[in-house]
């Protein structure tokens, strides 16, 4: 082969650590449970046993909050118009910002949130809220400087909240809470997470306040989320996500968070904690649409997070047209895709309210897509021979409900109803009930629910 270094030519030809020793990640025996596939995209499937038996019979699916789905989402020539809109004539499939396009980042910051102090250094866009997730707590890690720090969710959280974290080497605490405050988040709950992190030798360095909230639907008003910042903050929690997702899909007299004005109200320090989490997921029913923004007080994360991008997930095309479409309008939260989910939403809400409390149940709903309904009085009650089943997953015949993990089956397959169960959310005598759905279809949905339980002997 003919020679390429030149005479005297210095090189390297051995193994080499790309970072310095004082960078090197440390070995660590470390004993790591295995994350498994959500359960949650299944629940539906077992809605196949039901109209097996029953051909003729609607089914009612009440369980994924998905209103692409249930709400029909975003009519495809208005997603394809929206994306030549938002394509450039030429280059249309060249590399895009990693941190998203900046006029889209200028829309939401000033059309969304109306911020009158943030520039586009203090946003980016993501590929899903998963992904800006993913990114914040790799953040949080760069930041901390080590492994084995806990997060601070509700006592009812979000299932992926646990597993995003524990892929990054960070423990997740819940928080105490009561269903007869909606397992809200309180000064109290924190301090007692800290104490409980630090006495474990895992210290919280970060906390989750979800709002509109997921699973329960609870309501936080504006006062009560500075209060729990600034309380976060005098602790030391250098982190604070406000996951407000929801926040847009609520009852017309209800507006959105005013964040702005949040962020004026609180000291620099305070502002520097929080990140701001937001996306068309729910707002449009644009779950496969994957665009989400990450809202952040101290613009020096900006560096940080674009090189998280750089190397792991970037925006596409498509979400970032869609996000063009809806934030670019003068007002998102009126924007006609908006509008095709938050009407009949709020419609479905009132209705769930309404028969729930006519009907004696004991649940939470607030905000949102979704009701929190207590199921007590119905586990370990006798299901009626003719209408015993089988477990898909062990095989067992079911004759008796113990767990609402066994309701959820029991619902699915012998009345085709699919909610989920409280299990997800570490809630065991609870049902998640989405109601992202017409008003008539979620009605009937009720009704399906309550022949259900009056069924259990």
């Amino acid at each position: 082969m003919t020679n390429v270094y030149y005479p005297n030519q210095t090189f390297l030809n051995e193994p080499t650590f790309y970072d310095s020793p004082s960078d090197l990640i440390p070995m660590n025996v470390i004993q790591k449970r295995v994350i498994m596939p959500s359960k949650m995209f299944l629940i539906k499937e077992e809605l196949k046993n039901f109209t097996k038996e029953n051909p003729d019979e609607q089914i009612y699916n009440a369980s994924q909050g998905d209103g692409g789905m249930s709400l029909g989402g975003i009519p495809p020539k208005e997603l394809a118009d929206a994306l030549l809109r938002y394509l450039p004539a030429h280059g249309s499939t060249k590399y895009g910002d990693p941190v998203g396009r900046v006029d889209i980042r200028k829309a939401i910051l000033q059309n969304y949130y109306r911020f009158d102090s943030l520039t586009t250094d203090n946003i980016i866009l993501g590929d899903g809220g998963r992904d800006l997730l993913q990114k914040w707590y790799q953040l949080i890690q760069q930041g901390c400087g080590h492994t084995g720090g806990s997060l601070v969710v509700s006592a009812a959280p979000w299932g992926s909240y646990m597993q995003g974290t524990y892929l990054n080497c960070l423990n997740t605490i819940l928080a105490p809470g009561s269903a007869d405050n909606g397992f809200r988040l309180t000064p109290e709950g924190i301090d007692a997470c800290i104490a409980h992190g630090q006495k474990n030798q895992k210290p919280v360095v970060a906390m989750v306040i979800t709002t509109p909230d997921n699973p329960t639907g609870n309501y936080l008003p504006e006062s009560e989320i500075l209060s729990l910042i600034r309380h976060g903050v005098k602790r030391g929690i250098r982190y604070i996500l406000l996951d407000f997702m929801y926040q847009a899909v609520t009852d017309p007299d209800i507006p959105m968070y005013d964040t702005n004005s949040m962020f004026n109200a609180l000291s620099t320090e305070e502002q520097n904690a929080i990140f701001v989490l937001d996306g068309l997921t729910k707002s449009v029913g644009g779950s496969n649409v994957r665009n989400c923004h990450l809202v952040f007080g101290d613009s020096t994360h900006l560096l940080k997070l674009k090189g998280l991008a750089t190397h792991s997930v970037l925006p596409n095309a498509l979400g970032e047209a869609a996000a063009l479409e809806v934030y670019g309008h003068s007002n998102p939260t009126s924007h006609p895709w908006v509008q095709k989910v938050t009407i009949p939403t709020a419609k479905s809400r009132s209705i769930i309210k309404n028969h729930l409390s006519n009907e004696g149940f004991r649940f939470i709903a607030g905000q949102g897509y979704y009701a929190f309904i207590n199921v007590w009085p119905w586990l370990n009650k006798t299901i009626p021979t003719e209408l015993t089943f089988v477990d898909q997953v062990s095989g067992e015949k079911i004759s008796k409900i113990e767990t609402a993990g066994q309701l959820k089956s029991y619902l699915a397959q012998k009345w085709g109803l699919a909610i989920v169960p409280g299990t997800f959310f570490y809630q065991p005598h609870f049902i998640r009930f989405s109601y992202a759905n017409a008003p008539e279809y979620t009605l009937n949905s009720l009704k399906r629910l309550q022949q259900g339980l009056n069924s259990l002997q």
